[in-house]
């Protein structure tokens, strides 16, 4: 069976995102999405000494545009401030030194679009997860429309026998076109791993960007984030 994920491209993406590419055979990148103000796109948080931090990349906005054309702001320097934030945060982190690299890959150039920073960010995450599922973007694909139909007929286009969806979408996602399409719909089913993390006067602190248990558990990220996978098959 081969099963496809589609996911638009977020900035410091959080672990559950990463947890569905992981389980999927291919990962679209829904990299020409409409921009949604309010949404995951272009921030997420972090944990600091304070608590829940969030971190967002400003953005041009004067209309219902793509991600693509969708320019960054960086009048307001957000990435000099991101980049401090983020050191501070982990300056006690056991695997602190990976920091500097990937704020290296993210940083190190001043990206256009967010559909160009969300697409980095999710790509460098990717890379030190070891996630090892290939990446498409929607656009290349050639496949107009809207909604759920668009996401059938993205499925059908790489040849998928079966869509994952994420556990959000339940309320909106129609399965009709997947159905017609002969592409089984699977559900994701995401349990959140647990992790050392810094700062215990706040407790554990859940849903946050995936960098946040990349610094606390280094090699063993990948492993962490699958661990509730592999025990609820172990107890099935």
């Amino acid at each position: 069976m081969s099963i496809v994920a589609i996911h638009q491209p977020h900035y410091l993406p959080y672990t559950g995102y990463l947890d569905k590419w992981d389980q999927a055979d291919l990962f679209i990148l829904l990299d020409d999405a409409q921009f949604t103000r309010g949404g995951w796109q272009n921030r997420n948080y972090i944990k600091t000494s304070r608590g829940r931090h969030l971190l967002t990349a400003p953005v041009r906005h004067d209309g219902f545009r793509p991600l693509s054309e969708t320019e960054i702001d960086y009048t307001r320097h957000w990435d000099h401030a991101h980049i401090r934030t983020l050191e501070h945060a982990y300056a006690r982190a056991t695997y602190r030194h990976l920091l500097s690299t990937i704020t290296t890959e993210i940083y190190c150039r001043k990206w256009t679009t967010l559909s160009e920073l969300a697409i980095g960010c999710t790509l460098t995450f990717g890379r030190h997860f070891r996630i090892e599922t290939p990446t498409v973007l929607a656009s290349s694909l050639n496949v107009p429309g809207s909604s759920s139909q668009r996401l059938a007929d993205l499925c059908r286009a790489a040849g998928a026998d079966a869509y994952l969806a994420g556990d959000g979408c339940r309320v909106y996602l129609d399965e009709q076109p997947f159905d017609q399409a002969g592409i089984e719909v699977l559900w994701q089913g995401f349990t959140h791993p647990r992790w050392h993390q810094l700062h215990h006067q706040h407790g554990f602190l859940s849903h946050l960007s995936a960098l946040d248990l990349l610094l606390n558990t280094g090699p063993d990220a990948r492993a962490v984030l699958r661990s509730p996978r592999l025990f609820a098959g172990a107890t099935q």
